[in-house]
């Protein structure tokens, strides 16, 4: 989850909600599921994106390749940051 995404999702949990808590359960799966299948199409973007960089006027296949690693390491840092934030949040520290 991006970090707007995160930070609507605790201001929504914050709220009381004038709906049944059945209701809010199946809507809170259904944003869920709806913010996996953008992020599965933002990846898929972003992918065929790299997949081109050679297209582009001045980028030959040596400068493409550390686009695409620069990528890569960026997205590997950011995953292992939201890991560790999430098990500090599942122990209750943050």
């Amino acid at each position: 989850m991006g970090k707007s995404l995160r930070k609507f999702k605790r201001e929504r949990e914050k709220t009381t909600s004038p709906f049944h808590p059945e209701v809010m359960k199946v809507w809170n799966r259904g944003f869920e599921a709806g913010a996996k299948r953008q992020n599965e199409l933002d990846t898929q973007l972003m992918l065929e994106w790299l997949g081109k960089l050679e297209e582009i006027p001045g980028i030959g296949p040596k400068m493409a390749w550390r686009i695409r690693e620069h990528f890569l390491d960026f997205m590997k840092e950011k995953r292992e940051r939201d890991e560790s934030g999430e098990k500090l949040v599942a122990r209750g520290l943050c």
